[in-house]
């Protein structure tokens, strides 16, 4: 079973209500807040942000923040400890309001109609969906890049595009321009991680996906996910998870 450490660090996807009363906390992890129905409200740094049907919200870990809800009000509510899922840790850095719009706003819907219709609670289903909306929030939440700022919306798309093939720094670095030293401090100072480290992240990210979605064999998404073999694969996926991953998929509810 997974160490309380790992349990604390895992991802929590759910709806919630927000009374209409004023109410205020802060939290050691990231929150994204998704709007489905009504509009609630939440104060952040001296600015308020509503969040309803067509909008959702970034809460940095460690914001105080007031909110209240008015009437109807429910939300998808995400919340990401540091290093659970794999998003970039300059985009949690600062309240942001986005769009739930396109096609980005009926994918939200379609899995938070998925969480509502789920039969069953459990660390697998929040992994999997958290693991989700992480790969849809990453292209929705980019920072623009320009000569003076480090590509990091670029960058996470090269590596979440090329996850099955090994990570080499130097090519990356040269890819984008960069030195290897400068190059590996920007992209700690974005990511808030080492290069290998966060594309780990990325690779048990999308494994997760597909055992949750997909008969496909463990060896097969192994190599799909960029591992050498199945040993390696079940490794990594074990030390993060705390089961290997054909105890995961059993687990997952149905």
């Amino acid at each position: 079973m997974p160490k309380p450490a790992e349990i604390r660090a895992a991802p929590l996807v759910e709806h919630r209500h927000y009374r209409p009363q004023p109410e205020g906390h802060e939290h050691g992890y990231h929150q994204l807040l998704f709007g489905l129905a009504g509009a609630s409200e939440l104060e952040l740094d001296g600015h308020v942000y509503r969040v309803d049907d067509r909008t959702g919200l970034v809460v940095p870990a460690g914001s105080h923040h007031d909110y209240m809800g008015h009437d109807g009000n429910l939300q998808l509510v995400a919340d990401f400890p540091a290093r659970s899922v794999a998003l970039p840790a300059r985009l949690m850095a600062r309240p942001r309001a986005f769009a739930l719009d396109g096609a980005f706003g009926s994918h939200v819907r379609a899995l938070a109609a998925r969480r509502a219709a789920a039969a069953a609670r459990g660390p697998q289903r929040d992994w999997q969906l958290a693991a989700t909306l992480a790969a849809a929030l990453a292209d929705r939440l980019g920072i623009p890049a320009d000569r003076d700022v480090f590509p990091l919306s670029a960058v996470d798309a090269y590596l979440r595009a090329n996850l099955s093939a090994p990570l080499r720094v130097p090519e990356l670095a040269g890819h984008f321009g960069w030195s290897v030293r400068r190059f590996q401090t920007l992209f700690a100072e974005a990511f808030g991680d080492t290069p290998h480290r966060y594309q780990t992240r990325l690779r048990l990210d999308r494994a997760l996906q597909w055992l949750s979605n997909s008969a496909l064999p463990l060896a097969e998404i192994a190599l799909m996910s960029g591992y050498p073999d199945q040993t390696t694969f079940t490794r990594s996926f074990t030390r993060r998870f705390g089961l290997p991953p054909g105890a995961w998929r059993a687990a997952t509810p149905g």
